[in-house]
């Protein structure tokens, strides 16, 4: 099927399900940055949201591939897949003890389930039976084998199977023509957008329940400002990104560049998450604050995840073929201006860190719009010129 015949396709709600265990997943990954946290706190966060990531990419892949049609085998597969990932969120608090175990077989199962939906379609794919063996059932093997081995060795197993994941993605071999007709890039966009709303849903909770365990009038204010700080963040996506990124994709279907489908629904949409997760548990710790001090790590946390957000949404916006001049109007001051929160921080209680996050954003926002209505009136300019 070409991507000009491809029916409009949307998320099934199995899917939506299982993207509420990962966001519970990555709950579980945020404790880490609660509080005061350290550069080695910050690298453990984005190993372990690593981890996960690949395991909810594999997942949409296939569901976009294959799940057009929930079958029994497809719903068992999923439930499988949930369960994984439950066991993964369940044991990450102590996965670089006690739970290791526990953590490594969840990563396992996860890999492994998902290589019976490519086993069953190969021959339509035209895929050789033992490239998903390679690509999941490898992996898997290491996560296991780790669970025998003491750290810091198992560390390096652990890094290993998942660099194993991200490099066999660039090897796809004859199967690039097939998966260019195949992939239903509305879906994707689509699986993307629903996941950052869950995860910024997840933002939202942070707030509130740093509010209930903390409550005063300072700490209302944080959160109230940092409910309007999230809300304006949102609207930067699905007010002009989400819209964008399925034009993108599809323009990158036509040109066949599975290269770029990879790029922009893989790699650049895990910055992104991240960058929500960083800006969230900074929040979340200067409500629990208000009155005082914003911690340095949390500052960094703060400007960091706007920071994050913006490099992402630029490189996904170059990669779908905007001009770099558009992309100059607000991309520096995305990547750059965020970063001012943190000396701030250190003269400033926390609820006032977070009334100059909502300016920073307003700021961004005003620029956003600057931008999308500067193209819309330069499209509408070359209509009327035809």
């Amino acid at each position: 099927m070409t991507a000009e015949a491809q029916p409009s396709r949307r998320a099934h709600w199995l899917e939506l399900f299982f993207d509420l265990v990962m966001v519970v997943y990555i709950g579980q990954v945020a404790h880490f940055l609660h509080g005061d946290p350290s550069w080695m706190t910050a690298v453990a966060f984005f190993a372990f949201l690593a981890t996960a990531w690949w395991a909810w990419v594999n997942a949409t892949l296939t569901m976009n591939l294959f799940g057009v049609r929930i079958t029994p085998s497809v719903w068992i597969v999923v439930t499988v897949a949930m369960v994984a990932l439950g066991l993964m969120a369940v044991a990450v608090p102590g996965a670089l003890g006690d739970r290791a175990a526990a953590f490594a077989l969840g990563n396992a199962a996860i890999r492994v389930v998902w290589v019976v939906p490519w086993l069953m379609s190969r021959r339509a794919s035209g895929q050789p039976w033992w490239q998903p063996m390679l690509y999941s059932v490898l992996p898997a093997s290491l996560w296991i084998v780790s669970i025998g081995v003491s750290t810091p060795w198992q560390y390096i197993f652990w890094a290993v199977a998942v660099a194993i994941e991200i490099t066999l993605l660039n090897f796809l071999g004859r199967q690039r023509n097939w998966l260019s007709e195949n992939l239903n890039v509305e879906h994707l966009a689509e699986r993307v957008g629903l996941l950052l709303v869950i995860v910024f849903g997840e933002s939202i909770l942070t707030i509130i329940s740093e509010l209930d365990a903390h409550w005063t009038a300072t700490s209302g204010l944080a959160a109230f400002l940092s409910f309007t700080a999230v809300s304006m963040l949102a609207w930067i996506y699905f007010g002009r990104a989400s819209s964008a990124a399925t034009r993108g994709l599809q323009r990158l279907q036509l040109r066949r560049s599975i290269g770029g489908i990879r790029d922009t629904v893989m790699y650049l949409p895990f910055l992104m998450v991240a960058g929500v997760t960083l800006f969230a548990s900074a929040l979340g710790t200067a409500v629990a604050d208000a009155g005082h001090h914003l911690p340095q790590g949390a500052a960094v946390c703060l400007g960091a995840g706007i920071s994050l957000f913006f490099l992402a949404s630029v490189a996904e916006a170059i990669r779908f073929g905007a001009a770099l001049r558009d992309a100059l109007i607000w991309a520096p001051a995305g990547i750059v201006l965020p970063w001012a929160l943190v000396p701030l921080a250190a003269y400033v209680p926390s609820e006032a860190a977070v009334a100059a996050t909502v300016g920073i954003v307003a700021v961004l926002v005003t620029l956003t719009e600057v931008n999308a209505r500067r193209m819309r009136t330069r499209e509408d300019s070359a209509m009327a010129d035809k």
